[in-house]
């Protein structure tokens, strides 16, 4: 039985194979964006598996001023610092300027500046020599950044020499971080006329945004996968009528309706088997540029989480939807008769 060129690499052929991969591409670097979100915010719920607690006093004018001996026996498992509202001279834009202590070794992560320089938020667009004013005026030098998951990315970090210019406050602090406070304790504090509140709640909020993404992200796949079975369809309507005359010259020939199905199946087949690795190739590549972009624009690692099972489930979405799409014009071209095929044909030839 004579075969029938089974794939032609031809213009249209690449052109749709392009296609199905840019598909795929954003299949793969989708997930693999989600999952690096979830692995660092595992990362982040294990940092804070033990509950940590913002201590403050609030006042009339915002949270007051204490001594490290007002927090009694928990000083020892606290950290402590300053903040205050400052305003930057350069666009006169207001800021929440910041310093942490951790003698006791409490936080996940180290914090810290020293002399007159400081450190910026990764959402701060702060460079060179500034000035800072709060109750008083500091000259401070942005010497490079900070990425924490504890403090906000719009928040300025500063040594205790300079909070103590910003603020005429050389002792004491106004917030602390305590870990793994009773129940007793807690109530202690409140007692004592200072605000107790649960940072874990911090970590729940954002963990539930990111469920909310992973079940958004799902969705990628049913629009990516129509698009490919699109693609499939049109390529393989347009090369069944093209080739109708050598598919009917087959039929007469004795070819009956599976081979002839097995034929174009297996030209849709090919193309999305093809576009499919060409797309996980592509994904791989924009995950980790879109990695390395994070790490640089964020000043911290970002990873990107690419698992054996999402690239196999990728490349069988990609097939699956090819081969779905390739269906109906390889079915249609089945029914039709040898001789249809001939006339059909011959009245263009």
């Amino acid at each position: 039985m004579p075969s029938l060129p089974l794939f032609k690499y031809s213009s249209r052929a690449r052109s749709t194979s392009w296609a199905m991969a840019l598909c795929t591409m954003f299949i793969v670097a989708s997930f693999s964006v989600v999952g690096g979100l979830r692995s660092s915010m595992d990362n982040l719920a294990d940092n804070f598996s033990s509950e940590y607690y913002l201590v403050t006093r609030p006042g009339e004018n915002g949270p007051e001023f204490f001594g490290i001996s007002e927090l009694g026996e928990i000083s020892t498992r606290s950290a402590y610092g300053v903040f205050a509202v400052a305003e930057v001279d350069s666009g006169d834009e207001a800021v929440t300027a910041f310093c942490i202590d951790d003698p006791n070794n409490v936080l996940p992560e180290t914090l810290s500046a020293s002399g007159s320089n400081v450190l910026a938020g990764r959402s701060l667009q702060l460079s060179g020599a500034i000035s800072l004013s709060s109750e008083g005026t500091a000259g401070v030098y942005v010497a490079g950044r900070y990425s924490s998951t504890i403090f906000a990315p719009s928040w300025l970090l500063c040594s205790r020499e300079v909070m103590g210019l910003l603020t005429l406050q050389h002792e004491g602090m106004n917030f602390g971080i305590s870990g793994s406070l009773a129940d007793s304790e807690i109530e202690g504090l409140r007692s004592a006329g200072f605000s107790v509140q649960g940072l874990i709640g911090i970590v729940e909020f954002l963990d539930a945004g990111v469920k909310e993404i992973e079940t958004d992200v799902t969705w990628v796949l049913l629009p990516s996968a129509f698009v490919i079975a699109v693609l499939a369809y049109s390529f393989s309507a347009a090369e069944t009528s093209d080739r109708r005359h050598d598919i009917g010259i087959l039929k007469t020939l004795g070819a009956g309706r599976r081979r002839v199905l097995s034929y174009l199946l297996l030209n849709g087949l090919l193309l999305s088997a093809w576009g499919g690795l060409l797309g996980i190739a592509l994904g791989i590549v924009l995950s980790y540029g879109v990695s390395t972009l994070a790490s640089v624009v964020f000043t911290s690692v970002f990873m990107v989480d690419m698992s054996e099972l999402l690239l196999l489930l990728s490349y069988l979405v990609t097939v699956g939807a090819g081969l779905a799409g390739a269906m109906l014009p390889a079915v249609r071209m089945t029914l039709t008769s040898p001789v249809e095929d001939l006339k059909e044909v011959a009245r263009f030839s």
